[in-house]
């Protein structure tokens, strides 16, 4: 439940945490900012304020090179009302998974998104409620592990930890957040002070992959993606992907290469290797079975595919990071 501690009724304001480490993703931590900032001026009163924390202090530099300024985030000491934890290259977990763990002892939300949601599900060996990540990392969370309480929603609430897809969607989550003290029609005009025409559920499921959006794609080249998404263990032959489509062999070439550029098999590929490069760089998944999950028939068929692709084989990208 979002409420003001003692200290903050004192001040008569909701304080906000804002927990970074390098590489952090910069558009969900001005989203948050944004999202508050705005609030405050719909209700014309501070009523949020929030600080920038990191376990290294200082000057933090954000995955696209803008820069913040942190102070120190220490052990399980000075919580605020609510603890939100950007994704990006996360470093050691342990620090913020710390704070989570104090802010559940003293009931105070908590919001993680995506990466940090990612690795907060990895460090939980047993979830007692669901949980969720970008869509990006269900694939490779039901990869590595057995998670039974994963779910595919924007957001998902065990207690008072809130898992969340991010990215995006960062910005709706939090006006979700804010709604426990906020009015509806403050709500209302918060989302159109950001442009929003809808905000989405906490519950609502988000879009996965390619062919999730109808807005870019043409239906039969959606339809074709959905079906080399879902199935990259065991790729399959052009011609049976296009009697699947409904369409000639002939005619899905020609849909590829007039909308997309590419063959069907070079974007196929595209996508395995894809799915790969997430694997090998944020598991410990052994390569040949990155090989197996990606329709490879070898780890050197892969090695040598994405070397191509990304410039390092696998092994050489995992000792880079």
């Amino acid at each position: 439940m979002l409420a003001p501690t003692d200290k903050s009724k004192t001040e008569q304001q909701i304080a906000f945490e804002i927990f970074v480490q390098a590489e952090f993703a910069y558009l969900e931590l001005s989203s948050i900012i944004t999202v508050l900032q705005t609030a405050n001026d719909v209700l014309n009163r501070d009523l949020f304020r929030w600080q920038i924390t990191s376990d290294k202090p200082g000057l933090v530099s954000s995955s696209s090179d803008l820069i913040v300024r942190a102070t120190p985030a220490i052990s399980d000491q000075y919580l605020s009302d609510c603890l939100c934890v950007v994704g990006g290259q996360l470093g050691d977990v342990s620090t913020w998974l710390r704070r989570v763990r104090a802010m559940q002892k003293h009931k105070r939300p908590v919001a993680l998104f995506s990466d940090a949601a990612r690795e907060y599900i990895k460090a939980t060996v047993q979830q007692s409620g669901p949980v969720t990540a970008h869509w990006r990392d269900i694939g490779l969370l039901r990869e590595i592990g057995d998670y039974p309480m994963l779910s595919e929603s924007l957001v998902a609430r065990n207690g008072t930890v809130l898992t969340c897809a991010g990215h995006g969607h960062t910005a709706e989550a939090i006006i979700g957040i804010l709604a426990e003290v906020l009015e509806p029609q403050d709500r209302a005009e918060l989302a159109c002070q950001l442009m929003l025409n809808d905000v989405r559920g906490h519950a609502q499921e988000q879009p996965k992959g390619l062919s999730a959006n109808p807005n870019f794609l043409e239906k039969r080249l959606q339809n074709a993606i959905r079906i080399m998404e879902e199935n990259t263990e065991h790729p399959l032959p052009t011609a049976r992907l296009a009697r699947r489509v409904g369409v000639s062999t002939r005619q899905l070439e020609r849909q590829f290469m007039l909308h997309l550029s590419t063959s069907p098999g070079k974007f196929y590929r595209k996508i395995r290797l894809k799915k790969a490069f997430i694997l090998v760089s944020n598991s410990q998944m052994p390569i040949i079975d990155i090989a197996i999950a990606c329709g490879f028939a070898s780890t050197s068929t892969l090695a040598q595919t994405f070397k191509a692709e990304y410039g390092k084989t696998p092994k050489q990208l995992r000792r880079t990071e």
